[in-house]
């Protein structure tokens, strides 16, 4: 009944956003044979601001705008920007002074006002519902809180849900300065830890037992860095204009952050484990065969301890919401929902890893390309074509993480280490580091309103880096315009305008193996000349980031361009004598605001791998890449490569 609102709407207000994926033709489709009944409120456009609109109407929303008021948050909803506001109506407020043994908003501290304030507010995006998916939005709070949503059908139509609780009663109202949704109840995100929230659902019993038993759930307590304090050289960065159209910014905070994957006490059951003892022997009968040499330890407290092992393989260092394993970095385009622009080529399985808790172990993350339903979100797909997998009860919030249920038991068993040492990995430079999962700073959070961000950080923010005195690191991410692996990239220079530079990064853990080991890059004249070593010893000569593939050094041709190698074969073999390789043919451009040529970076010359030496790792542990300016230039970072010897002969150019 609807559909031509809704379709009017955002060719005026958000063209390049008309639906969101399978989830928003979803809604269109229920919207043809339902009507909605939310009101008559699909949306509204009256010249307003959000600060306007909820003060002149009192009979509504009098109660909150006290709140806005008092906490002067009301300011930023009068003024020029752009804001999400999921907006309490009076009977909504009075509800929640009832649940709290409170009568009105003079009887709340001012802490809990601001925070009220700021769980309902999404500060520089406009998110209509059509851009709701199942599951936490992509998008913090004010408060840097997720939130949940999700859509209920009933025989009269549907309607929407924040939080599992809250139903919004009129969406998509359009104001001057964004979105307001209005809702039925109070937002009031859980203050517990993710140890105390998945201790408190009854489905993960046993796992809770365990995590408790093991010591481990003393590890995930962190939730900001209270010593932390942003300099004040950098403070001044925030929200200024970078280059080329860049925001630059900051952290103003350092959270920590966890995530939980987690078997329910039905799927533990359905693999005979039914209570501690079980779990003993299961961890014992996987982890004894892959560290035989800790066979012996039967302290469960004790990290080398298989249960201890078994349970802390479930746990990560940085939260993950399910839309951040790998689904938001394989639709990184700013028009994605409009045109599947994207960095990467979706024709071709993408894979992301992860470091876990359970020592010097990595997690593995795929698409199925040939699971078109359900393509997201697969863990550890071994030989046989055993595999783990979220059941629907993902993204459980807690205030420093979050917990999913999987289906399957999940472990560092001998088939998980043979799978992960036994092929190319290939990891983004932002996936090494836990502070920006933690702290919404990884590629997909860039602002509507400008192309890219540009991050800086202080000295040891990053706790992977050590910087000497003198370099600054950074983080460049961008929805459209780097012909990067997921359209970031890390870099580096000098303070004050100097280009020159000295730094190391810890990489996450590689299995035990001979790899040749790859560092990838896009050259600019931007760049410099920069000497790599590899733990500790130097990669060859100086590599000069600044030459493009096309220089006699390095010998490029495009693929297509010589009719004797029409498909660039013998021109990989020629570059490879010479330590260099094309880019990869799995991601791209998304646009091509700066001359790039050729889409696809296998097809361009402003992207390269530098292959650093074949290196013999003879146990499973992190390894030091360190980079120092060997000429003044901006150093860039995109990705590195890890690729047994065996599979060289028979790998891909993707």
């Amino acid at each position: 009944m609807n559909s031509y609102r809704k379709i009017s709407f955002y060719l005026k207000r958000r063209s390049n956003k008309l639906f969101a994926g399978v989830f928003g033709l979803m809604i269109l489709t229920l919207s043809s044979c339902y009507d909605d009944n939310l009101g008559n409120n699909y949306f509204t456009f009256t010249g307003e601001t959000i600060g306007e609109y909820i003060t002149t109407r009192p009979d509504e929303f009098s109660e909150f705008s006290k709140i806005l008021d008092t906490t002067s948050v009301k300011g930023l909803l009068n003024a020029y920007g752009m804001y999400t506001c999921f907006l309490p109506d009076n009977e909504a407020m009075y509800t929640y002074y009832q649940s709290k043994g409170k009568s009105s908003i003079e009887q709340f501290p001012m802490d809990s006002l601001k925070k009220i304030a700021h769980d309902h507010i999404i500060q520089n995006f406009e998110i209509p519902t059509t851009d709701f998916g199942i599951g936490f939005l992509s998008k913090l709070t004010m408060s840097g809180r997720y939130l949940k949503t999700q859509v209920e059908t009933t025989s009269g139509g549907f309607y929407y849900l924040v939080n599992s609780e809250s139903k919004i009663i009129s969406k998509d109202i359009e104001l001057h300065n964004g979105i307001v949704h209005v809702l039925d109840k109070v937002l009031n995100p859980t203050e517990s830890t993710v140890v105390e929230a998945i201790s408190e659902d009854e489905n993960f019993k046993l796992f809770s037992e365990a995590l408790v038993a093991t010591g481990l759930a003393g590890e995930l307590g962190l939730i900001k860095d209270d010593s932390y304090v942003l300099p004040s050289d950098l403070e001044v960065r925030e929200n200024t204009a970078g280059g080329n159209g860049s925001i630059n910014r900051v952290p103003f905070e350092r959270k920590y952050g966890f995530t939980i994957l987690a078997e329910s006490d039905q799927v533990l059951a359905e693999n005979s484990i039914f209570d501690l003892e079980d779990m003993k022997a299961k961890a014992k009968e996987i982890y004894d065969p892959v560290f035989p040499e800790d066979a012996g330890i039967t302290d469960i407290t004790d990290r080398k301890n298989s249960l201890n092992r078994f349970i802390a393989y479930h746990l990560l260092d940085k939260k993950i919401p399910r839309l951040f394993f790998i689904e938001k970095f394989d639709k990184t385009g700013e028009n994605y929902s409009v045109d599947g622009g994207t960095h990467s080529v979706q024709a071709y399985d993408m894979y992301e890893y992860i470091e876990t808790m359970c020592p010097n172990t990595l997690l593995e993350v795929r698409t199925d390309r040939t699971n078109v339903l359900d393509p997201y979100d697969i863990f550890n797909r071994v030989a046989d074509g055993s595999e783990v997998k979220l059941t629907d009860n993902y993204d459980n919030d807690a205030l420093n993480g979050v917990y999913h249920e999987i289906d399957n038991i999940l472990a560092y068993s001998v088939e998980v280490k043979q799978m992960l040492s036994t092929k190319r990995l290939r990891m983004d430079a932002a996936s090494f580091f836990p502070e920006f999962a933690n702290n919404n700073i990884r590629v997909g959070q860039a602002r509507d309103d400008y192309p890219y961000e540009s991050w800086r950080f202080p000295t040891g923010y990053i706790e992977r880096v050590s910087v000497a005195p003198g370099t600054s690191f950074g983080y460049l991410t961008s929805d459209d315009r780097f012909l990067d692996y997921q359209g970031d990239e890390v870099f580096l220079g000098g303070e004050q305008g100097e280009t020159m530079y000295d730094f190391e990064v810890t990489t996450l853990p590689i299995p035990a193996g001979t790899y040749e080991v790859r560092f990838g890059w896009q050259p600019t004249g931007n760049r410099g000349v920069v000497q790599l070593y590899w733990d500790g010893k130097p990669c060859g000569i100086p590599l000069d980031l600044t030459i493009t593939a096309t220089n006699p050094k390095i010998g490029y041709e495009k693929p297509g361009s010589n009719y004797s190698d029409p498909d660039g074969f013998e021109n990989d073999k020629m570059m490879r004598n010479r330590g260099y390789m094309k880019g990869p043919g799995s991601f791209k451009l998304v646009r091509d605001a700066w001359g790039y040529g050729g889409p696809i970076a296998r097809d361009s010359e402003r992207a390269l791998r530098r292959i650093l030496g074949i290196y013999t790792f003879d146990k499973d542990t992190t390894h030091v890449l360190r980079a120092k300016a060997a000429k003044a230039g901006e150093f860039m970072f995109d990705y590195l490569e890890f690729v047994p010897v065996e599979v060289l002969e028979s790998e891909d150019v993707l």
